[in-house]
C-alpha cells in the first residue's frame, strides 16, 4: 500500500514539512553552535603551541534566524595583547562572539566559560633547504647534481623548544620527467612532521633542474709513469686513446683539464711488466673515462 502512489504521497509530505517550517519559524527558541576560536597573540615574543579550536555558543532567536546563523560559521575572537607566562587562563563570554548581530539573534552563552592557552617564548634560527624532487630525464640526457636553490637556506620561527629541534626543511615533493632541458621550479616548503606553530620565511623557494645531453668523446693522450721508480722504466705505448663518458659540459670540463694519463711504478720490474693505465678524473660522478689500452707494458729503462 505504501507504493501504490508514491509520487502523490511524497509530494503530500512535502508540503506538510513546508507548512511545519512557516507555523515554527516564527518561533524563537535555543540553539547551540559549534564556533570556531581564534586567537590572536600580539605579543611578539610569544607563540602560541596549543589551545582549542572549538567552543560551543548558545544563541536565542527564531529559527529562521537561526538557520541562517549556522551557515555563517560564527567566530569566538581573542586577542592576547601581554602573556604572562608560558601558561594562561582566559574566560569566554558572548560578547566575545563575532556574528552577524542584524540576524535578530544573541548570544548568551559560550561553553567552555575558560580555556587554557600554550605559550612558548619566540625564537627563531637560519636552516638549509633541502630539495625533495623527484627527476626522470629523456633518453639520452642526465639530471646534474646538485640541485640548484635560491635561497639555499631559510628562517624558521616559532617556539623555542620546537625550533631547536629542526636541523634543515624539506620542499614539497615534486615529480618531473622526460626532462630534456633545464627546468625552474617555485616550490613551497614543508613544516617538518611532528612540530606546531612554525613559521618559514620565505614560504617557498626557487628549484634549477639541470639537464645536460649525454656525450662520448674520445682524445689521445700521452702515458707518464709516476712514482718512484718513474724515471727508470719506459712505457709501450707511451699514448693511449681516452674514451669520456657523461654531460656534454662535465665531459668538456674534463678534458680541457686533463692533458695526460698516468701509470704507477714504485719499482723497476725485471722484465716487461703490464700496468693499469689511470685518468684521473676532475668532475667526481658525472663523467667516466677509460683508456684504449687499459694496460700499457713497463720495461727497465734501456732494456
Amino acid at each position: 500500500m505504501l507504493r501504490n502512489h508514491w509520487p502523490y504521497k511524497l509530494g503530500a509530505f512535502f508540503i506538510v514539512f513546508l507548512l511545519w517550517l512557516d507555523l515554527t519559524a516564527g518561533e524563537r527558541q535555543s540553539q547551540e553552535v559549534l564556533t570556531r576560536l581564534v586567537i590572536d597573540v600580539q605579543d611578539s615574543a610569544w607563540v602560541l603551541l596549543d589551545a582549542p579550536r572549538e567552543v560551543a555558543t548558545t544563541f536565542q532567536g527564531r529559527n529562521r534566524d537561526l538557520l541562517a546563523l549556522i551557515g555563517n560559521d560564527p567566530e569566538v575572537r581573542i586577542g592576547i595583547r601581554e602573556v604572562t607566562g608560558p601558561v594562561m587562563r582566559v574566560n569566554l563570554d558572548p560578547d566575545q562572539v563575532v556574528y552577524d548581530r542584524d540576524q535578530g539573534v544573541r548570544a548568551t552563552l559560550v561553553v567552555p566559560t575558560s580555556i587554557e592557552l600554550q605559550l612558548e617564548q619566540l625564537a627563531e634560527r637560519r636552516v638549509p633547504v633541502i630539495p625533495d624532487l623527484v627527476t626522470v630525464p629523456a633518453m639520452g640526457f642526465t639530471v646534474m647534481r646538485p640541485l640548484l636553490v635560491e635561497p639555499d637556506s631559510v628562517t624558521i620561527r616559532g617556539g623555542a623548544s620546537q625550533v631547536e629541534t629542526i636541523r634543515q626543511v624539506s620542499t614539497r615533493r615534486v615529480s618531473l620527467e622526460d626532462l630534456q632541458h633545464a627546468v625552474m621550479r617555485d616550490v613551497p616548503l614543508e613544516v617538518p612532521a611532528g612540530t606546531r606553530g612554525i613559521q618559514i620565511y620565505p614560504p617557498s623557494v626557487l628549484v634549477t633542474v639541470p639537464v645536460d645531453s649525454l656525450v662520448v668523446r674520445q682524445v689521445r693522450l700521452p702515458v707518464r709513469a709516476t712514482g718512484s721508480a718513474a724515471a727508470r722504466v719506459r712505457l709501450r705505448p707511451d699514448s693511449v686513446d681516452v674514451v669520456v663518458r657523461g654531460a656534454a659540459a662535465a665531459v668538456q670540463r674534463q678534458l680541457d683539464s686533463v692533458s695526460w694519463v698516468t701509470v704507477q711504478v714504485d719499482a723497476v720490474p725485471t722484465g716487461p711488466q703490464l700496468a693499469p693505465v689511470v685518468v684521473e678524473l676532475s668532475t667526481g660522478g658525472l663523467v667516466s673515462a677509460s683508456s684504449r689500452p687499459e694496460e700499457v707494458t713497463v720495461r727497465p729503462e734501456g732494456s
